[in-house]
This record gives structure tokens, sequence and C-alpha cells, in this order.
């Protein structure tokens, strides 16, 4: 799977991740999660393990109704997205249907505003529709403004509301 994107001055490039991309996947991930980690500290964790992090992702990598994506300019990895096919044979009262499920997204932040996000969300679009799903569903954080305003502007809208209390 290869799909392009040119900006001005750039050629940018999705494909799918080989065990070789993990350390950059990994630091993009440390990015992600020390941003979850600032705003809800009492769910996510300061720092994750380098090893537990890694074999997690070459898990996602090596699932097979999944995928890991990245996009790349040259050698450099700018974000990556994970994703994977799900459908529901089990729970009566919903309809069987394939699903792609949007694991993480996250670009590389001095290669925000470049349309990479896009073309990731793009890229696992079209990876989902090869294998079978019948929609995209993603789940984010409700303090992260940007990432809502960014999946309402492609055409995104909520499914459901997750909610909590505290019982402390």
């Amino acid at each position: 799977m290869r799909h392009k994107i040119k900006n001005s001055n750039d050629k940018i490039l999705v494909r799918v991740a080989a065990i070789s991309d993990l350390d950059s996947i990994c630091q993009l991930e440390a990015q992600i999660d020390q941003q979850h980690h600032q705003h809800l500290p009492e769910i996510f964790a300061a720092k994750v393990e380098p090893e537990r992090q890694r074999s997690y992702l070459q898990a996602v990598l090596e699932t097979e109704n999944g995928a890991l994506l990245v996009a790349c300019e040259s050698e450099d990895i700018l974000g990556f997205i994970s994703c994977k096919w799900m459908e529901n044979t089990e729970l009566p009262f919903l309809n069987p249907r394939r699903i792609c499920r949007i694991g993480t997204i996250v670009v590389a932040e001095k290669h925000w505003q470049r349309g990479v996000g896009k073309l990731l969300m793009e890229a696992a679009t079209s990876w989902g529709r090869e294998h079978g799903a019948m929609e995209v569903q993603l789940a984010v954080m409700d303090f992260n403004r940007d990432a809502l305003a960014f999946y309402e502007h492609l055409g995104f809208s909520a499914l459901s509301h997750v909610m909590r209390k505290g019982l402390a």
C-alpha cells in the first residue's frame, strides 16, 4: 500500500510499517503518551517502559487483522497510524458489519500542518475499504480539541460518549 501527497516542496509517502521502523514509531508513541499523561495523569503512565512499548507496537504490526502505516519523507518517519478491522459476531443487538478501527495516530510536532495527518487518515480509510470495512471509527480524548476539530473536518461525527465519575 502506497499513497502519495505532494505539498509545495514536499514528497510524503505512506506505506505499511516494517520491523525496522519500530524505533521511530516508539519515539512518536512517546510523544502522544506524554500528551495523554499531561492531561490525565491519573489514567496515563508518566513513562512507558521502552521494551513494553516496543513489544506492544510489534504485536500491532504483526496482527492479522491490522496494520501500522507510516508517513515518510525520504528515510524519515513523520507520523504513523494504527488500524484494524473488526466485525461484530457476538452481540445479538448489533448488526454484523465490518469496521476499520483507528487505534493511534501521531504526527511528529515539527511536521504538524503539512497534511501528514490527513494523508495517514486517507491511507487508513483505503486500508479499511480494501479489507471490507463499512466505516471507520476512532476514539479521541475530550481534552484534545485540535484532534476533535481535525476529525470533524474530515467528516467524522460522534457515535457515543464515554463518561466517568471518580469514586474516591
